[in-house]
């Protein structure tokens, strides 16, 4: 499960229960994702941040410390920490840090570049619970990652320390943190792919998560050639590692492809662990209920993957508390978009007219980790059954209504239109 959703008590789950079913929300957040800082330390060319690095955004700490005041408060229980930005070079980060320590919360995950990972940092947070953290290497020798990376070669082997740190201070506390390490797979590199797992493998971290690049211009993405040829290797390694490989290829059209060549070898690996075993989808996204984003801006969103567009904000930290911004209208109109999706079964011909939060991640089973096991299997079924149990019937009914009515008005603009034209 994400987000230390298994610290809930049976009370919190049945208040968002309650919450999902009559479209509120009653309680939370449960947990904050902190996206400190915009600043980074690496330069990467298909960054999506670099443009914001330009005008350098950094979440002061007095805001950020009313906001996880605040979040105590409300029912927060730990963070996570992410973004465009490097985290551990946010100027406070120490701080931040004290801060969870002295309110006993819980760190559930970390994506970093790792080049500033001491194992005294590594030990700290590995004792705050640390379960998951993705250390973003990109590229396995010392040039190709100053060339990826637009950085410096020797900053290459300060993120292999990091991993070091990181795994030496696991093996220590004797924690199940699950350690990964990032690697791109573009153009660039895909020959060498076979060569770069198994030498990443030796740093003892537990996955290695292949991505592809997203928003990369055509010049640079597969062409036909050589995604055949991309396939090729993906079978080969597969034989060999499947069971030590996250995979994301979506932005080159491949992932069905490698999920199901993955499968065949080791069908765990593919298998989210907290899915339900039904053919068909009953697992929604019910972040909005639980846990939103505290980017670098102080702006507030519902999720990462909505994060560097300021149309999607609930509202900023600057001039609202954390507590008005997650009972607000913004985050409520999103939250009555994942219901709807919830009781439309994601039927995308039943869809609003106006969309403001809903986007392609949202409508699919698996292409989003927070539809698939944000919550625990119990917690899905209750949510499934309740729907079943009537409210998903009218609210389909309803809205075929609307959008027949739509449509009828459609077509009669368009015939007034065409006769006031004759």
């Amino acid at each position: 499960m994400l987000f230390g959703w298994e610290l809930l008590t049976e009370e919190e789950e049945n208040i968002i229960a309650k919450g999902i079913k009559e479209g509120k929300v009653y309680a939370g957040p449960f947990h904050l994702v902190l996206f400190p800082t915009d600043r980074c330390n690496i330069d990467c060319f298909f960054c999506y941040t670099s443009k914001l690095r330009e005008i350098g955004d950094e979440l002061e700490w007095n805001v950020l410390k009313g906001a996880l005041d605040e979040g105590v408060r409300m029912g927060v229980k730990g963070v996570s920490f992410g973004g465009g930005g490097e985290s551990f070079i946010h100027k406070s980060f120490k701080h931040i840090l004290d801060f969870i320590e002295s309110h006993s919360l819980k760190v559930d995950s970390i994506k970093t570049n790792g080049t500033t990972m001491t194992l005294e940092t590594a030990r700290r947070l590995i004792k705050l619970g640390l379960k998951r953290i993705t250390i973003s290497l990109n590229e396995t020798t010392p040039e190709t990652y100053a060339k990826i990376s637009r950085c410096s070669p020797h900053l290459f082997e300060k993120v292999m320390s990091g991993i070091d740190n990181i795994v030496k201070a696991k093996r220590e506390v004797g924690s199940d943190c699950e350690i990964s390490v990032q690697i791109f797979v573009w153009k660039d590199n895909y020959h060498r792919l076979k060569e770069m797992i198994s030498g990443i493998l030796k740093t003892e971290t537990d996955f290695i998560y292949l991505s592809t690049i997203d928003q990369l211009p055509m010049e640079l993405k597969f062409n036909t050639e050589e995604k055949e040829e991309l396939k090729d290797l993906v079978r080969d390694i597969m034989k060999t590692y499947a069971e030590k490989l996250q995979c994301n290829f979506i932005s080159e059209g491949l992932q069905q492809f490698v999920m199901e060549e993955q499968y065949k070898i080791s069908p765990q690996s593919v298998c989210l662990p907290d899915s339900c075993k039904t053919p068909n989808r009953i697992e929604y996204c019910y972040i909005g209920w639980y846990s939103p984003v505290i980017a670098a801006s102080g702006d507030v969103f519902s999720c990462c993957h909505f994060s560097n567009d300021k149309e999607k904000s609930f509202g900023n930290l600057h001039k609202e508390s954390l507590a008005e911004i997650w009972y607000g209208k913004r985050a409520q109109r999103y939250r009555a978009e994942m219901v709807h999706l919830l009781l439309t079964e994601a039927n995308r011909e039943l869809l609003p007219r106006r969309m403001r939060f809903i986007s392609p991640l949202c409508l699919e089973r698996s292409l989003c980790a927070f539809n698939y096991y944000l919550g625990s299997p119990d917690f899905y079924f209750e949510i499934h059954n309740w729907a079943e149990s009537g409210p998903r019937k009218r609210y389909k009914t309803i809205q075929r209504m609307k959008a027949n009515s739509y449509d009828v008005l459609r077509r009669g603009k368009r015939l007034l239109k065409s006769w006031l034209h004759f």
